[in-house]
């Protein structure tokens, strides 16, 4: 269960008692916001090499167990691995060699480079709704996120997380839905339900015994060629598609553990400086792209970074459709890419150990937007 059905659980939990009942779909909301922060989000961060370690440890921190039990079994779906001559796109090819530097390939890498951004599971075949994929390192582990137009609400996503080997996951959580609504059920639990194999192996869904709280549930885990455990949360799929589409994405994912090539280099990173999170958005026709991420230079100072194309952007707008009022950013262009820092805490101090915001900016490198060109080796 990812960030983002962890949320609307705790906020279905906030919504419970005697308040009328709200026409607000909060899994709606939740899977409109996530899309758009797919391509605005700024993400908090620490040490690259602390985000492999903890990355690990956090996925090993699973959520409570739950006691498989439950009704009977979703009608079964025959699965078998994408047809040969079916073509895939996938910003991440299979790996063939090292590529710490840039180079004239989009392969990713063994673990060599300074690259916080870790790569455990990837796409295959994916349905030609979706439109952006990305990578991201966070405080809670590593996802890939495969998702619709990020500005239609309602649009198809896939969220996929890949266990450490050895790690069995135990079943989630869930609170108590509302007792609001009919068919309400006190003392809501995961339930397991298997499922069909996927490529042969072992799987099954995930689903709630308070029938409200499960219909917005989309959750397959599976056993992946190399043992280890992988988990699929899918979101705004037709019903006759709730289960053929998430079985045949999991056909498709291969497992591993790579580098992601990134659009720039950080030379001679400040003493006291640290990465610890980032997130790579690429649309799927290899277009355009956004890295996101921050650095932090203690407890309350983060800076963020952010790379993208040097194109206009439409001006931000608030729901009054008044301009948003932005931060002050430190910006340059270079080879077609526009890279911007900006200090989200303590503004006053956070430059110094750079000698200010220009410094940091210089120590900078951006490869352009030729993803060929783009390199494991960030921290230089």
């Amino acid at each position: 269960m990812n960030e983002e059905t962890e949320l609307a659980a705790e906020l279905s939990a906030l919504a419970e008692g005697s308040a009328p009942p709200s026409g607000v779909d909060v899994h709606e909301a939740l899977r409109h916001g996530r899309g758009r922060l797919l391509r605005r989000r700024v993400v908090l961060l620490t040490a690259a090499t602390v985000v492999v370690a903890s990355s690990v440890a956090l996925a090993a921190a699973l959520p409570g167990s739950g006691k498989a039990e439950g009704p009977a079994a979703r009608p079964t779906v025959t699965v078998s691995p994408s047809p040969s001559g079916v073509s895939t796109w996938n910003p991440i090819p299979p790996p063939t060699g090292p590529a710490a530097a840039p180079s004239g390939s989009r392969t990713p890498a063994p673990l060599t480079g300074m690259d916080p951004l870790i790569s455990d599971g990837r796409f295959g075949w994916l349905p030609d709704s979706i439109k952006t994929i990305s990578y991201s390192l966070e405080s809670n582990g590593g996802w890939a996120n495969a998702q619709g137009d990020p500005e239609k609400l309602g649009s198809p996503s896939f969220h996929l997380k890949v266990y450490p080997a050895g790690v069995t996951p135990e079943l989630p959580n869930f609170p108590d839905g509302k007792p609001n609504l009919p068919g309400f059920t006190p003392g809501n639990h995961a339930i397991r339900v298997d499922a069909p194999p996927v490529n042969g192996r072992e799987a099954y869904w995930i689903t709630a015994s308070d029938p409200n709280f499960a219909k917005d549930l989309n959750l397959l885990r599976w056993k992946t060629a190399e043992g280890r455990w992988a988990e699929l949360d899918s979101g705004h799929l037709p019903d006759e598609d709730g289960q053929r589409l998430p079985l045949r994405v999991a056909a498709g994912v291969t497992t591993g553990h790579w580098q992601v090539p990134l659009p720039l280099r950080i030379s001679d990173m400040p003493k006291g400086y640290t990465v610890n999170s980032v997130t790579l958005d690429q649309s799927r026709d290899g277009n355009d792209f956004r890295l996101d991420m921050s650095v932090g230079a203690a407890a309350n100072e983060v800076i963020a970074v952010t790379v993208k194309p040097d194109v206009p952007e439409p001006e931000q707008t608030g729901p009054s459709g008044m301009p948003i009022k932005q931060q002050p950013m430190t910006c340059k262009s270079e080879h077609g890419v526009k890279v911007c820092i900006k200090a989200l805490e303590n503004p006053e101090h956070v430059f110094d150990p750079a000698s200010g915001a220009q410094g940091l900016l210089n120590r900078i490198t951006p490869f352009g937007t030729d993803q060929t060109k783009w390199s494991t080796a960030m921290l230089g």
